[in-house]
């Protein structure tokens, strides 16, 4: 079942005029929005489906959430929350200022089995399609969310001009921690070594909210979490060509939320006021 997933750095993929693939993010193991949207995409005959990050962390259900994009063979890039588990939360410095949110990247990591482990650490941090002779990233969030600097959380969807910031450590922002030992992403950094002016559209989660930069000529997409929208809704996304022209549209689907709270009632686990918080956003 594991062996379906695409182990490569970089994906280069061209596409027909009629092609369409649809991007979720952010499902922070929320099995029920996840269902919801995979059911939804297999209604339009969309075959191919890539997942920006965060499978996991956050919610109640990070084994179903993994399996289920597996089974799926959704193309899986690492965010923050799978960083979590393959280089370790004690790599995060930031989580300790949150207990609660440490402990929830502690349980996650309690929930899945070794050969779940290893997949997250063969999924690139990034994915390159060419659509119409426009080149595509698609990453979690165009600064590396392998280190830990004052940046990356100050960004609030404002101004997309700390993209064209270094991602090595080089960056005098970073801080990154002596132990435990970690793999540094100058060996291998984000989008392959290129930088964001190597882009026509950069499509990104991360940030759970839909906001439009563009910028240097260079557009950017920073999309809904699909487990974590408003509306007890699970949202996904269509890239395709209309007229010759990338079109990216959000589709809004209707989900379980009550087999949801269900399961959150008879669950007891690390970080559940929180994840009630961003589904429901109180």
């Amino acid at each position: 079942m594991y062996g379906s997933i695409n182990l490569k750095k970089i994906q280069e993929m061209r596409f027909n005029m009629n092609d369409k693939v649809a991007i979720i993010t952010d499902v922070h193991a929320n099995l029920e929005a996840l269902k919801s949207v995979l059911i939804d995409i297999k209604k339009q005959n969309i075959q191919q489906i890539y997942s920006l990050g965060d499978a996991i962390g956050l919610g109640n259900s990070p084994s179903e959430c993994l399996n289920l994009m597996i089974e799926n063979n959704i193309e899986m890039i690492a965010g923050n929350a799978e960083e979590y588990l393959i280089l370790g939360a004690d790599c995060f410095p930031y989580l300790k200022n949150n207990m609660e949110r440490y402990n929830n990247a502690i349980w996650t990591e309690s929930q899945l089995s070794k050969e779940q482990i290893d997949v997250l650490k063969k999924i690139p941090h990034t994915i390159e399609l060419n659509i119409n002779n426009k080149k595509v990233a698609l990453c979690h969030f165009p600064i590396d969310v392998r280190y830990d600097y004052a940046g990356v959380w100050k960004y609030e969807g404002k101004n997309a001009q700390y993209f064209f910031d270094t991602n090595t450590s080089n960056d005098i922002r970073f801080s990154l921690p002596k132990t435990p030992p970690i793999i540094s992403a100058d060996n291998d950094p984000l989008f392959g070594g290129k930088t964001i002016n190597n882009y026509d559209v950069i499509i990104y989660g991360h940030y759970h909210f839909y906001r439009y930069h563009k910028m240097k000529n260079i557009e950017f997409y920073s999309l809904n979490g699909t487990g974590v929208a408003i509306n007890n809704k699970s949202i996904y996304y269509v890239l395709e060509t209309i007229d010759g022209k990338l079109n990216i549209s959000e589709k809004s689907v209707n989900y379980d939320f009550g087999t949801l709270y269900q399961k959150l009632d008879n669950t007891d686990y690390p970080n559940k006021k929180t994840f009630e918080k961003y589904i429901r956003k109180i």
